[in-house]
């Protein structure tokens, strides 16, 4: 066990040095590097790294060195990080209000928003050198909120692999509770770097499930807002069809904080949920889906911690009913695919027209993006028309659900785990593909064409493995506020934030 140091000695060492994981992975240090020691902050959260920046025990610059000792010790194992921000981060950090909410502590941002001087790739080569002039609306609220930006994250080309963070551009981002998985895509580096310590919280968007899945797999808390509830993330402007912007995060009061931030205080479309602080005292029905039709049957060992959840609830006072899930997913998925996929069209256009050849020969797209481009063409007109009006019913679906349950509880995934490796950037889009991703992915892509909320809650760790399994809990549009107050009682009633990953910075010395 490394010697403990003082807090100055910890701050003024070395943040270039290499790093020795006890028992797990060696990484040679230079030969002129300082000893590292465990990370005495690694138990603040980012209000609490905030409240020591605030009452001057550390300094806003030493917030960021302390962030870019973690990164340079932990990502050469985890593969989480795209772009590196420190020289921006450390120029930033004196000139940030100590009186804001997070008063200089750093953050990571995923790479597919645009952050103003920040490379933004999407996980493509294709876009290695794109640097959009100036942040979107919803950045700049992260950045009055008072977090300072450090890096952006990994995920898979334009989001394709869906649930597996993979590219040829960066490389797999990795689970620092079990190397050999998966982080969950498309957060999955987001995730990955809070799992493993790096940062508290990190931001995220949620296309498909992608605050939900690296949540589920690696212990953290994620959620998908309402959609336009935050402020925009696009550059026009306006709001995705299926993408939202939020946390993924180790402890519910940070992403409440910065979800009060960045939510959209105009009234425009929602009335403002505010800064969510505690729990209610409001008693729920909750309908439970543990299955869902035309999909994979759950894991067993999922199941089984879904059944916990359930009778944690119950303990609490909830009311639990099981139910049928509102949709059938393999309708779902058919509709889903010629609808969306279409619209991926125009990468290959910018691919063509870079590379003066098809998508598929250009070099600059993943075999899987390509060929899911491929696949997006042949589908036509009427075939796209039908899937939009079937889309139309997938709200309708849900909300005669909430009609009687104030809120829906199942698995975030029917799976345990996914290999980190199970779907690479060169395979294609083929049945077998399809399939995979779209068992995986049932629970969870249908919330974001309907629209409504959803939170991944760290409830359960496999018994026999000690691996993380996630619960799912959806809301109806707008009730956001509802997830939060129940989040907060979750927590604690069945406290997480103190279960670490192997490879973390709680036992790896940085």
């Amino acid at each position: 066990m490394p010697m403990p140091i003082n807090r100055r000695q910890f701050l003024q060492s070395s943040v270039s040095a290499g790093v020795i994981a006890a028992g797990a992975v060696s990484i040679p240090k230079p030969v002129d590097a300082k000893p590292r020691q465990l990370d005495e902050f690694i138990d603040h959260d980012a209000l609490g790294m905030a409240q020591l920046i605030k009452s001057k025990e550390i300094s806003r610059t030493e917030a960021v060195e302390i962030v870019i000792r973690r990164i340079e010790a932990l990502d050469p194992i985890i593969n989480a990080i795209t772009t590196k921000t420190y020289e921006r981060a450390l120029e930033k950090a004196e000139t940030i209000p100590l009186d804001s909410t997070f008063a200089g502590m750093p953050i990571l941002i995923k790479d597919m928003i645009d952050v103003g001087g920040v490379r933004r790739t999407d996980g493509s080569r294709m876009n290695l050198t794109n640097v959009p002039a100036k942040n979107v609306k919803y950045i700049d609220g992260v950045e009055s909120a008072g977090m300072n930006i450090l890096g952006m994250t990994n995920v898979p080309e334009f989001a394709q692999l869906g649930i597996v963070t993979n590219n040829s551009a960066f490389g797999v981002t990795k689970n620092p509770w079990d190397l050999s998985k998966s982080a969950g895509g498309s957060s999955g580096g987001a995730g990955a770097a809070v799992a493993a310590g790096i940062v508290p919280l990190a931001h995220g968007t949620d296309g498909g499930g992608s605050n939900r899945y690296p949540p589920c797999f690696q212990g953290l808390f994620g959620v998908k807002p309402s959609r336009a509830r935050m402020l925009p993330g696009e550059a026009d402007g306006g709001h995705g069809p299926f993408k939202t912007n939020q946390a993924i995060s180790r402890t519910v009061r940070d992403s409440a904080a910065l979800f009060n931030e960045t939510e959209d205080k105009s009234g425009a479309v929602f009335e403002p949920v505010g800064r969510v602080t505690e729990p209610s005292k409001r008693r729920l029905k909750i309908g439970y889906a543990p299955d869902i039709a035309g999909a994979m049957q759950t894991e067993p060992e999922v199941r089984a911690v879904q059944e916990a959840t359930v009778a944690l609830l119950e303990d609490l006072g909830h009311q639990v009913e099981e139910i049928a899930y509102p949709l059938n997913s393999a309708e779902f998925f058919e509709s889903f695919t010629n609808a969306f996929l279409r619209q991926f069209g125009f990468v290959a256009g910018l691919a063509e027209k870079i590379s003066g050849r098809s998508a598929a020969q250009s070099g600059l797209l993943d075999p899987f993006s390509a060929s899911i481009i491929g696949f997006g063409a042949s589908i036509t007109d009427d075939q796209q028309a039908q899937a939009m009006e079937y889309l139309k019913t997938v709200p309708v679906a849900y909300a005669r659900t909430f009609e009687s349950f104030d809120l829906i509880l199942s698995p975030v995934t029917p799976v345990l785990s996914i290999d980190a490796d199970a779907l690479k950037p060169t395979d294609s889009f083929n049945p077998y593909t399809r399939k995979f991703l779209e068992d995986r992915m049932s629970f969870g892509a249908p919330v974001n064409v309907s629209g409504h909320c959803a939170m991944s809650v760290p409830l359960n760790w496999a018994p026999d493995t000690g691996f993380p399994i996630g619960s799912m809990f959806q809301a109806a549009t707008g009730d956001d506020r509802l997830l939060y107050e129940l989040a907060f009682e979750l927590e604690a009633a069945r406290p997480w934030k103190d279960k670490w990953a192997p490879y973390s910075a709680k036992y790896i010395p940085v």
